[in-house]
Parts: structure tokens; C-alpha cells; sequence
């Protein structure tokens, strides 16, 4: 089994790589340079009503900064920044906040400009207590979590993003990147045991299945990937992508991150039956199988629709700011393509467990019959 496990991972590995490449084309301008800096005195504010990307900002700051790294560290300038009138509260900044200076060249002139807040530092914090929590409660198992999620998260930068971009087969490399990420994850989490194999093909025929409704309902729905803010950028680059394909690709992605949970446990639940009374039978392993993964899809659905509303939260306030009618914003494709995405992966959850539970529920009781035999 370890062998074969080994080939997926590098078939896997193989096939996602194995993309077209383009060259990237040379720009005639400089691209711009980003530093971290550093706010090196009280800012000085003047009441404004300039009128910036993203709305009125009713306060100017100028800003006194030093530089932290870069070929211009220890360099101190001022800057504006302004404070927009969402952020009159939290938006200012203050002596020993960090910022990211951006730099570019106009007419042959360096200028800086504050592109951002720095906010690494805290996120730093924030990622050590996750970890050490993780340590903490489930400790050798929690590690092995920690270098799943690390792995899935370097196959996505790696190997997922590059190749899109490079112009690969977007669902090919999502799905094929996808087994990937299932192969390493789960048994590397879980560890090399019967009821980890059981997770795997169930989670793997679920994904299979998942992709094949993406592509139906995608289709029928004449859904092309336009609904977000973040595929209008793309569109204004100079690559051509297919939305369609990074569409679905991240609905199969987003479902992985369900079936992981919902699969392991599952089936842990029906080797713990089998070990609790090895006289169980299949069918009676399945109904008290069963019986768990049903408290498993009310609780995970409920999440599953409570995590997507509230990510798309800010966009239904600016629907019922505007009035429309329900049935028009249900229509919209930018609303669509999150009710999908939202219903497959609940379709895919409510299918992996009693696929999970029957794949146990027969092994297990074929492993009774087997020692019986011997």
C-alpha cells in the first residue's frame, strides 16, 4: 500500500508539473519596490476632503517614516497617507506602527508612496498561538497536522498558482494538484492505517464526483468565472486565463478542505464499532456508522452555509442597500457562483459519509470473516 501511495504522489507530482511554460514578457518599466518602514514620530493631520481610490478621505496624515530594509535603509522621509472615512476610527497611524513604502520611477525620479500597514508582526503571533495550541491537545498528531497543512498549503503556491498562470489545464492541474494534497495530507495527519486508506478513496471518489457536478452545473448555469471582483483584475492583465476553469478548480479545492474532516472521522468511527463488538456485521456497522455521520452533515452543512454568508456578508448588505429584488440578486452570477460553490460542497459532505461508512462498514467486516477463517 505504501508503494502505491508513493507512485500517486509522484504521478501527481508529475502531471501537475508538466504544464506549458511562456515566457514572460519583458515590460518597459521599472516594477515597483515595496519596503517595510517604520513610523518615526506623531503624524501631523489635516482635515481633507480629497477624494481617493476608494472613497472620501477626511483626513491626510503626514507621515514621518525611516526605512528598515532595502538599498535605502535608514533613509527617513515623509509621506501622505490617508485615512479613509470607514477607518476615522482604527485607520490612523501612529508612532512606532510599521508601513509598506512602495517605490516607483516617474520621469526618471524615484518616489515613494505608503502602499499598506505592515501587519506580518501580528499575523506572526497570531500563527504561534494556532501552533502551539494544536501542539498543546493533540500533540505528535497535531504536528503531523501542522505538516499537512504546510505541504497542501506549498502544493497550492507551488505548483497550483504557477502553473494556471504558465497557462496549464486549470481543472487538470486543480484536480490532479488536488490528489496530490489528498495523498500527502490525510496520511501524513493520520498516519499509514486501514481506516486512513478507507478516508482516501472516499475522499477521492467524492472529489471525482464533485468535479464532474461543477462542470454540469457550471455549464447549464452559464456560470464563466466573472463573478468576483478579483477575475475582473485578471481579465486586465496581460494573460489570458480561463475564469471558468480557476472557477471550478476552486470549488473542488474548497470542497478538499471538507472532506478531509468528514472522511477520517467517519470512517475512524466505524473501526472503533468494530473494535468495540468485532461480532458487528456489515450492516449493522453501516446503520450505527450511520447513525454518527448524520449529526456529522447537520453540523458541517450548518457551518458550510454560515462560513460562505458570512464571507460574503459585505457584498448581500450592498444588494439590500440597493434595493434589489430577492429573485435578481439570486440571478446575479457574482451571488450564483457562491451559492454553487456553497451547495456542491454540501452535496459532496452529505455523499462522503455514507460512502465512507459503507467502504469501513465491508472492510471490516470482511477482516472479521477473514480471521474467523484463519
Amino acid at each position: 500500500m505504501k508503494k502505491i501511495i508513493v507512485l500517486l504522489i509522484l504521478i501527481a507530482g508529475f502531471f501537475a508539473i508538466q504544464v506549458p511554460v511562456h515566457a514572460q514578457e519583458q515590460t518597459a518599466y521599472a516594477e515597483p519596490e515595496f519596503y517595510r518602514a517604520v513610523v518615526i514620530g506623531e503624524p501631523i493631520e489635516n482635515p481633507t476632503t480629497y477624494e481617493g481610490p476608494f472613497g472620501p478621505a477626511l483626513i491626510r496624515q503626514e507621515v514621518p517614516l525611516r526605512i528598515l530594509h532595502g538599498p535605502d535603509t535608514g533613509t527617513e522621509l515623509t509621506l501622505d497617507f490617508d485615512v479613509k472615512q470607514s477607518d476615522l476610527t482604527h485607520g490612523r497611524l501612529k508612532k512606532s506602527d510599521q508601513v509598506i513604502v512602495g517605490t516607483q520611477m516617474i520621469a526618471q525620479e524615484k518616489t515613494y508612496y505608503i502602499s499598506d500597514i505592515y501587519r506580518l508582526n501580528a499575523l506572526w503571533w497570531l500563527l504561534g498561538f494556532f501552533v502551539v495550541l494544536i501542539l498543546l491537545l493533540a500533540r505528535s498528531g497535531g504536528l503531523r497536522a501542522i505538516l499537512g497543512l504546510a505541504i497542501s498549503f506549498g502544493v497550492i503556491i507551488w505548483i497550483v498558482l504557477p502553473n494556471i498562470q504558465n497557462g496549464g489545464n486549470t481543472i487538470m492541474i486543480a484536480f490532479l494538484s488536488t490528489l496530490l494534497i489528498t495523498t500527502v495530507s490525510i496520511f501524513i495527519a493520520h498516519g499509514f492505517r486501514s481506516r486512513t486508506t478507507i478516508a482516501f478513496v472516499s475522499t477521492v471518489c467524492t472529489i471525482l464526483l464533485s468535479l464532474g457536478l461543477s462542470l454540469f452545473f457550471t455549464d447549464i448555469m452559464h456560470l464563466f468565472g466573472l463573478g468576483s471582483e478579483e477575475a475582473f483584475f485578471l481579465q486586465g492583465t496581460d494573460k489570458t486565463f480561463n475564469l471558468r476553469g480557476i472557477l471550478i478548480a476552486g470549488i473542488i479545492i474548497g470542497t478538499l478542505g471538507v472532506l478531509d474532516d468528514i472522511t477520517t472521522a467517519q470512517a475512524a468511527v466505524v473501526e472503533e464499532l468494530h473494535l468495540a463488538n468485532p461480532n458487528f456485521t456489515a450492516k449493522e456497522l453501516f446503520k450505527r456508522g450511520s447513525s454518527v455521520g448524520r449529526e456529522h452533515i447537520i453540523s458541517l452543512v450548518n457551518t458550510l452555509i454560515l462560513a460562505y454568508t458570512g464571507a460574503s456578508l459585505p457584498l448581500l448588505l450592498l444588494f439590500q442597500i440597493y434595493e434589489r429584488p430577492t429573485w435578481l440578486v439570486l440571478n446575479s452570477e457574482i451571488i450564483m457562483e457562491e451559492i454553487v460553490r456553497m451547495l456542491i460542497g454540501s452535496i459532496a459532505l452529505a455523499l462522503a459519509v455514507p460512502l465512507t461508512t459503507y467502504l469501513a462498514a465491508r472492510y471490516y467486516a470482511r477482516k472479521k470473516i477473514t480471521v474467523e477463517n484463519k
